[in-house]
């Protein structure tokens, strides 16, 4: 089953985002700010991280550079989920593999996840 790490602060979206995955069959870690998210990450084996920019303690912005651009974008895709960027903003970090503005549809966050873990599914990791 495919990792994928949540990072959002607003608990009901977290938890929204979540189940859901968790219904598309994922399994899922969450975190509330890019420090916890920074601990969870070097424990390995996510498939794809989606990761709000606006954050108490340590924002998204923050956690990208605390990971390294280069480092993130060759092992984790990031998807990239905020209200407060428009998706050129945010599109140029060469960590960032999508954007998905809030509010989003449940649809759309299955579409990217499926196509952020793509390389995994391919390599032979069960979905």
């Amino acid at each position: 089953m495919l990792r994928i790490l949540a990072v959002e602060d607003d608990p009901i979206i977290r938890t929204t985002v979540a189940e859901a995955l968790e219904d598309m069959g994922y399994l899922v870690e969450t975190a509330s700010n890019g420090a916890e998210a920074l601990a969870k990450v070097r424990e390995d084996g996510f498939a794809a991280i989606l990761l709000d920019l606006m954050m108490p303690i340590m924002s998204g912005w923050e956690f990208l550079d605390a990971c390294g651009d280069d480092l993130i974008a060759e092992q984790v895709p990031v998807a990239v989920v905020s209200a407060a960027y428009a998706p050129a903003a945010v599109a140029n970090r060469p960590a960032v593999s999508a954007v998905l503005s809030k509010p989003f549809n449940l649809d759309v966050l299955e579409a990217i996840v499926h196509r952020l873990t793509a390389r995994r599914r391919i390599a032979g990791e069960p979905s």
